[in-house]
């Protein structure tokens, strides 16, 4: 048996790992403008809802669009939102186990209104993410 090239084949997983592994992933894309603010900590990797303009997503993935979202303004959560969420959080129970704080993070573009951000926070309290966080683009540390 040859190790040589198996050897080869682990190597060039092992670059294609490194290469493809960062610690903070840009998801909104051009279209999203997140707010200023002074950073205490890093970001940690999580669950990401992301809100621009046009929809809500969850990972990357569009759930529900923002006209939908506002248009019950009587409701104080979003449904669609909290369904997804709490179908994310029975899976990631399946695998790791019951977890108590369930970290997420929420990267809006900057024009959303409070009213629209309030219910992404209320429905995300409601399917039992505990540990939320605000995604904005660091200031520095000089400037206030």
């Amino acid at each position: 048996m040859n190790l040589v090239s198996l050897m080869d084949i682990f190597t060039i997983l092992v670059f294609f790992l490194l290469v493809n592994s960062s610690d903070v992933q840009q998801q909104g894309g051009d279209k999203l403008r997140l707010p200023e603010a002074r950073i205490e900590k890093p970001l940690e990797q999580t669950l990401v809802i992301l809100v621009d303009e046009d929809a809500i997503a969850v990972q990357g993935r569009k759930i529900v669009d923002i006209n939908d979202a506002l248009m019950n303004s009587d409701e104080s959560t979003i449904k669609p939102l909290v369904e997804e969420l709490r179908y994310l959080a029975e899976r990631a129970a399946a695998v790791k186990g019951p977890v108590d704080e369930r970290p997420i993070t929420l990267m809006a573009d900057r024009t959303i209104e409070f009213s629209l951000l309030k219910k992404i926070m209320a429905s995300a309290s409601l399917a039992e993410y505990t540990e939320l966080s605000l995604a904005v683009i660091s200031k520095g540390k000089d400037s206030d």
